[in-house]
């Protein structure tokens, strides 16, 4: 079991003063006797393949729900609850860029070669095509209320990309539309193989999947799925993560294989950190487990928290970031805000 945890600039975050609309004195005690709160929401970097990680401010205290990756400049952009979206400069400074008075929860994020998309809640899509520094909702998207669990680009590819929701929801740009699956599964997540020819895959919450290139739904998995790895590349094979440490990875077009995980916590996200090696998942109460051997084998790292993981996001040469809840989640909405103000 590894502990190899520093803080950025050589100290955790000081305290801040933040703007609370009501409630003030409940939450200055929190402050008081939680200092963890003063972190907000979870953040963790890496340079090194997961070999040592950073805690990082996040200046925010909204739920992170998903991290994504540029394959050319190392920018990451988290999104979350009530509408946050922050971007991490290659300074290593997380700025908040969420677009004003957006309140919809944002579930997933990607970065693809000419722009960059979010997706959520009640139909909701942005797209960023300045890096990333500014969003605009797709107000003509147009399909209602269902809630979209992923977005997906392959990088190699300037238009390509997979939008994929709740009642068996796919949208693929190469399609030019939604894809008619016949399922009512929640597609909770995609993954696409950069330049390999292997179909791309929707993978359903009830653990079936939608092989959109060959039209056809699949079983793949036996518990409920959070999550997989949305990009690979190298020799890497799509690794789908879910409920009580269940882990399993690809071997063929609709073969999957179950692998022991040695952790029976809930797994929320999984990504390559370096391709067709290194693999990290996250999950509920500070899990992260680690695997050098392409998912066959896994080992837990120590990450002296016990917040609720919900993301990972690598570039496949070792830079990746983590994201988490905030200190707060799962307190009464006492909180009707989502900044910091210092």
């Amino acid at each position: 079991m590894h502990s190899l945890l520093c803080s950025r600039h050589g100290e955790f975050p000081q305290r801040r003063s933040y703007e609370i609309k009501r409630y003030t004195g409940y939450v200055s005690l929190l402050f008081l006797l939680m200092p963890d709160v003063l972190a907000g929401a979870f953040i963790m970097h890496s340079s090194d393949g997961g070999e040592n990680w950073c805690r990082e401010e996040s200046n925010t205290i909204s739920n992170l729900n998903d991290v994504a990756v540029s394959l050319v400049n190392k920018v990451f952009i988290a999104v979350g609850d009530q509408g946050t979206i922050l971007r991490r400069g290659e300074n290593g400074i997380w700025a908040d860029v969420s677009p004003e008075g957006l309140s919809s929860d944002l579930y997933s994020v990607a970065v693809g070669i000419s722009g960059m998309m979010a997706c959520g809640e009640d139909g909701i899509l942005l797209s960023s095509f300045d890096g990333g520094n500014s969003w605009k909702v797709l107000s003509d998207f147009g399909h209602g209320d269902t809630d979209l669990y992923s977005v997906n680009f392959d990088p190699s590819h300037s238009v390509f990309f997979l939008i994929t929701g709740e009642n068996g929801f796919i949208y693929s740009s190469e399609r030019r539309g939604v894809v008619l699956t016949g399922s009512s599964s929640d597609f909770v997540a995609s993954c696409v193989m950069l330049c390999s020819g292997f179909p791309e895959l929707a993978l359903g919450r009830d653990g079936s999947g939608y092989n959109i290139r060959d039209e056809v739904m699949f079983n793949f998995g036996d518990a409920a799925i959070r999550g997989a790895t949305e990009i690979v590349s190298g020799g890497g094979r799509y690794i789908a993560v879910g409920d009580s440490g269940y882990i399993c990875r690809n071997t063929s077009d609709h073969t999957w294989e179950s692998v022991p995980s040695g952790t029976e916590k809930n797994l929320n996200d999984v990504s390559y950190l370096v391709w067709g090696v290194t693999a990290c998942a996250v999950g509920d109460n500070g899990t992260v487990l680690m695997s050098r051997d392409n998912g066959v084998t896994w080992e837990k790292v120590n990450t002296d928290t016990r917040r609720d993981l919900t993301a990972v996001a690598g570039n496949g040469a070792g830079v990746a970031c983590i994201v988490g809840k905030s200190a707060l989640s799962g307190l009464p909405d006492i909180l009707p805000f989502r900044g910091v103000s210092h």
